[in-house]
């Protein structure tokens, strides 16, 4: 099964460096990542309208997670999935992890496995570092 991850941020340039470090180590042929931060005239904020060109743009069987930073553009990404076809809805998913840790570990599980709790899970684990705490 082919999956979307759409990074969803108010920078370009942190969606754009993490889609690199992903497609580096995640397996392509089965995951596409959508770089969407940023509004549409390239200034700092998030924009409903790049999300819904994305999920427009995927595979239309694929299943669809999305990541998202901060206040507005987790605010876009809940919009833009109101705003989609209900068909488009059964596929998208808003997913609550860390934008970093969570699409990595979210693309390289989606890798190997179809099962969205499974997908789901590993990100939300993603940010667990594990380090001692004083």
């Amino acid at each position: 099964m082919k999956k979307s991850i759409l990074l969803v941020s108010h920078s370009q340039q942190l969606t754009e460096g993490l889609k690199q470090m992903i497609e580096d180590m995640a397996d392509t042929q089965t995951v596409t990542l959508y770089a969407l931060g940023g509004t549409a005239d390239g200034a700092l904020g998030s924009d409903a309208t790049k999300i819904i060109d994305a999920v427009n743009e995927s595979d239309q069987t694929a299943l669809i997670l999305v990541f998202a930073d901060l206040g507005s553009a987790v605010l876009n990404a809940e919009l833009a999935y109101d705003m989609l076809a209900p068909e488009q809805q059964e596929r998208y998913h808003l997913i609550d992890a860390p934008l970093v840790e969570g699409a990595f570990a979210a693309a390289i599980t989606a890798g190997f496995s179809d099962d969205l709790a499974q997908i789901t899970a590993e990100a939300k684990k993603a940010a667990e570092k594990g380090w001692p705490t004083a």
